[in-house]
Formats: structure tokens, sequence, C-alpha cells
């Protein structure tokens, strides 16, 4: 058979004929459906030798779905975003489904709008990030049959929602468990807003562990030289801290300079990413790392269950955190 013109568009009539197979295999085959091996593999080979490639919009016009899935940030700038955005997306397609993504960039009103947007685009399923207030377009998807699922939080009409929501509280024990182990009796949590949320299993844990919290803010002025100097200044001085993970090296620069003894004087914790400076000591940190692809797989598989007849169960916690020992924390000093 010659070459088709690059202008015209191959067909199922185009794949049959290059394979040798009828029309209704050729769909079967394309479509997922049983066939023998080697029909699969010669409609497949001649679909690719004729350029052919499915019409999706004509498929979802016949099958009352569309494959595609839509996303919605209340705020895409949030530290989770973009890793549950690539490992959701990842879930979705590898079940044959696209992702349409949108941010509301923090304004409840224009959420709203996107939502809307999103259902007459017509996706199959929904999931909202961080959703709050009201929404009569939410009323609408539970109309036409469409899931919606919520993640990170949910709020106002959201609270419905099935939820997937994140912890750390296993890594946390596992932390609060060796500090305790090591004889830490007070420990200073370092908070910035982008992980206040992610240290408060944290405070929990060492609190079960008969720890004493202590809450520090890293100071606008001083930086991590005026943090180190209101920890020494505590009444009953801190032996272990955990700081968020980019401001970690400053930290260990800062007790350098004063002569603290990492950790035979104060042990560190980093929590979350590490600012990569390339420095092979990033390699000894103890770290509470924070994987927030975990999430988005869990929304995905959600999503594909309930589009599957199984809707999710109302709260499904995922950690997302994970512990690891490093040289950085050590022995409470005099213990």
């Amino acid at each position: 058979m010659p070459p088709r013109a690059p202008e015209m568009k191959a067909t199922l009539h185009d794949v049959a004929a290059r394979a040798g197979v009828s029309i209704a295999t050729v769909s079967r085959a394309l479509n997922g459906l049983p066939v023998s091996p080697a029909s699969r593999e010669r409609v497949e080979r001649a679909a690719q030798e004729v350029g052919y490639v499915a019409n999706r919009a004509a498929r979802a016009l016949r099958s009352d779905r569309s494959h595609t899935m839509g996303l919605i940030f209340f705020d895409l700038r949030s530290t989770l975003g973009i890793d549950l955005l690539d490992s959701l997306g990842e879930a979705i397609e590898d079940a044959g489904y696209s992702l349409l993504v949108s941010s509301a960039r923090g304004d409840a009103r224009r959420f709203e709008l996107l939502m809307h947007r999103l259902l007459e685009r017509r996706v199959d399923a929904l999931c909202c990030v961080q959703a709050r207030g009201q929404s009569a377009t939410l009323e609408r998807c539970r109309s036409a049959g469409i899931p919606v699922v919520a993640a990170l939080t949910g709020s106002g009409a959201f609270a419905q929602l099935p939820l997937v929501a994140p912890t750390t509280g296993e890594a946390a024990a596992a932390l609060s468990m060796q500090l305790g182990q090591l004889g830490h009796r007070r420990v200073a949590l370092v908070a910035d807003s982008a992980r206040t949320a992610q240290l408060s299993p944290v405070g929990c844990a060492l609190s079960a562990q008969a720890i004493e919290v202590e809450c520090f803010a890293i100071p606008e002025v001083g930086g991590m030289e005026g943090l180190l100097a209101a920890l020494l200044g505590s009444p009953e001085r801190p032996t272990a801290v955990v700081v968020p993970g980019p401001q970690t090296q400053a930290l260990l620069t800062a007790c350098q300079a004063r002569g603290l003894r990492v950790p035979r004087d104060l042990s560190v914790v980093a929590l979350g990413p590490i600012a990569d400076t390339g420095m092979p000591a990033q390699r000894e940190l103890s770290v509470l790392h924070i994987d927030p692809q975990r999430l988005g797989r869990a929304a995905g598989a959600a999503m594909l269950g309930w589009l599957a007849g199984v809707r999710p169960a109302n709260r499904i916690g995922v950690e997302i955190g994970s512990f690891v020992a490093g040289a950085t924390t050590g022995p409470a000093p005099g213990h």
C-alpha cells in the first residue's frame, strides 16, 4: 500500500487493510478487547505504519466519557502542589485519562467559575485541592453523577466530599521515639509559613514521649543567627531542634560560627525538602522526609475507583512522611 498523503487522516479501514483483518478486529484490538496476540500485533503495527490516531472526541460522544479529569487548586503555590499534580497526572494517565489543571489563585469565586468550566467540558471526575466555601456547581456535579474528591483540606460545601488528606504521624512518631531514646527532654520546633501544618504531628508525637516542646519562629532580622541566640537564651535550653529543610544548612553554619558542636551540643533534624548546596554534610542529616507524590497517587486511585463504581471512604489518610536518622542527632548533653 502506498504511503498516505500527509494531509489525509488514517481511518480504521486503512488499518484493517494494512493488517489484513476485519474492521471489527481492529476496533477490538485498539480498544483493549480480547483478540489473538498475533492479530493485536498486526493491528498495532499497521496503525503505526499508516499513522492512525484514535479520535477520542468521537469516542467520548459514543461512550458518554471524555476520558479527562479536572484538577483545581485553590492556590497552586502550596508547597505540596507541584508534586501532587505530577503524581496524580501519572496515576490517571496510566489508565488512559488526561488531566485538565486550573488554579483559582486564592479566589473562592474563581474556584467556582473553574468548576463550572470543567463541568461544561464534560470531565469524568474532579479533584478539588484545599476547596472551601459554598458551591452551586458541586450540586450540579452530583446530579450529573460526576465523582468529586477533595484533597489536602475541604471545608464548607466541600466538607461532605471524600477527602484525601496527608499525614506525617508515623514519621513523627519514629522521630520522637529516637529523640526520647537519646535522652532529649526538651525540643525546639522552628516554624515557617510553608510547614506549620507539618509541625503539628511532630509536636503531638513529642508530647506523647513526655518531651517538652518549645516553638520558635525565624526572626525577620538576624535570621538563623538570631534564632540560635533565642534557642541558647531560653530558660530551659532545648537540646534538639527540628528546622525547615531549606534553612537547615544555615542553622548548621550558625552553630559552627558559635562553636556549637552538632550533635554533641545540639541535635538537628531537618523537616521536609532540603536546599541542595552540594555539600557532603547534607547526606549526614537526620531528616523527616515529605513525599507529596503519595498523596497524588492516592487521589488518582480514589477517582479511578469511583469511576469504576466504588465510592471512596469519607477520609483517606495518606502517610507522606518518613524519618531517616543521620549524624546530626545524638545523645542529649549529659545523657
